[in-house]
């Protein structure tokens, strides 16, 4: 007899990392013949409240996933119907997935109803975030509010496992790592990308993809542009929905006389674009400021492209053990001067992404996963 769990965060039509984070965990724990179902928004965040143009995707629904729309993150009483739902299916296991202290009250009460009544079930929260980039007055009791109503909290890399165990003293964290994200589609060839996307053949593009937010660092990067000394004809693409005012950074480009050097894409880009963007990159740059893990690097890795990264958070930790990219300090001057060694070619990068590939696969984070929850939980 199969076992069964449920997830509980995004999910289509929503879209995002986190979105595509719970359904690939879906996936594979399907794949290992568990039943699945994953319990995601009706209203996700209220309009008034959500910085971007749309919360919905345009994609098609991932096929043979069963997907339950219903919780609404702003109504208690919804939350006590959620649970009740959820007891009724009566699973082994509920994971959620965990990215920011205003989810708290309605995941934290969802996951209590479901403990008091069902004694013995697991309860595991997958925290990608645990301090917020924007800070707010409340964000630590409710970080406490869902982890009090956990059994397991896993984190994805060593700065948000730090920030759980310096906030919640009597909880088992485990950390875990960020699989790579497979589900966009195959390599394709630079040529062919390049030529999908009307980009030149003979310029090396530089890609910084992902919402844009002030943390991100874009402004950092555009300013190391401007001190590059590299006579090598390149070009940044910026490829993501901008979360802020992109006036000014469009101030910045030209301050710094960047209109030619620089390509803007302000929209949310859609999963059939990813391959050819990041496949027609030389590399894919992160200037965080701050960070915890990403989502990009993940792509970045499926499609065999080195990243340059800035030193913060969990980001240098892999570019580091498997020499696949340059590590930066957060600051313009840093920046440039890696962007100058990648592209002149001075530094030798590790080429062989196939072992990296399978240690960071699904399979293997469902395998890691599951043996470490029995262990802590007696599955």
């Amino acid at each position: 007899m199969s076992r069964k769990v449920i997830f509980i965060g995004p999910a289509y039509p929503y879209r995002g990392g986190i979105a595509a984070f719970n359904e690939n965990l879906a996936t594979i724990f399907q794949h290992n013949g568990w039943e699945c179902k994953i319990f995601t928004f009706t209203q996700q965040y209220p309009n008034l409240l959500f910085p971007g143009k749309n919360q919905l995707t345009t994609e098609d629904p991932r096929p043979n996933l069963s997907i339950k729309r219903g919780i609404y993150s702003t109504n208690p009483l919804n939350w006590l119907k959620i649970s009740k739902e959820i007891i009724k299916e009566d699973p082994d296991l509920v994971i959620t997935q965990y990215w920011m202290p205003f989810m708290a009250p309605a995941f934290g009460t969802i996951l209590r109803g479901i403990k008091k009544e069902l004694k013995d079930i697991k309860t595991v929260t997958v925290v990608h975030n645990f301090k917020p980039h924007e800070s707010r007055i409340g964000d630590k009791q409710l970080n406490k509010f869902i982890a009090n109503r956990t059994d397991i909290l896993v984190s994805l890399s060593s700065s948000v496992k730090a920030d759980i165990e310096n906030s919640v003293k009597d909880k088992p964290v485990l950390q875990l790592f960020h699989p790579i994200y497979n589900h966009y589609g195959s390599e394709i060839s630079k040529t062919n990308a390049k030529e999908a996307l009307g980009w030149s053949e003979d310029t090396k593009y530089l890609l910084f993809f992902g919402l844009v937010r002030a943390y991100k660092g874009l402004d950092l990067l555009i300013e190391a542009l401007a001190l590059l000394e590299s006579n090598e004809k390149y070009k940044l693409v910026i490829a993501g929905e901008f979360y802020e005012d992109q006036k000014k950074y469009d101030k910045l480009i030209a301050e710094k006389n960047l209109e030619n050097r620089i390509i803007i894409r302000n929209e949310y880009i859609p999963n059939e674009d990813i391959p050819k963007l990041f496949c027609a990159s030389e590399a894919i740059v992160l200037p965080y400021r701050t960070a915890t893990q990403s989502g990009v690097v993940p792509i970045a890795l499926h499609f065999r492209r080195p990243v340059i990264v800035t030193r913060v958070g969990g980001l240098a930790a892999l570019i580091e053990r498997h020499n696949i990219g340059l590590i930066a300090e957060p600051e313009a001057s840093s920046i440039a001067n890696h962007l100058d060694a990648f592209l002149t070619g001075s530094v030798k990068l590790n080429n062989d992404f196939e072992e990296i590939k399978d240690d960071l696969s699904w399979q293997s984070f469902y395998d890691e996963f599951l043996q470490n929850i029995e262990q802590l939980g007696n599955l």
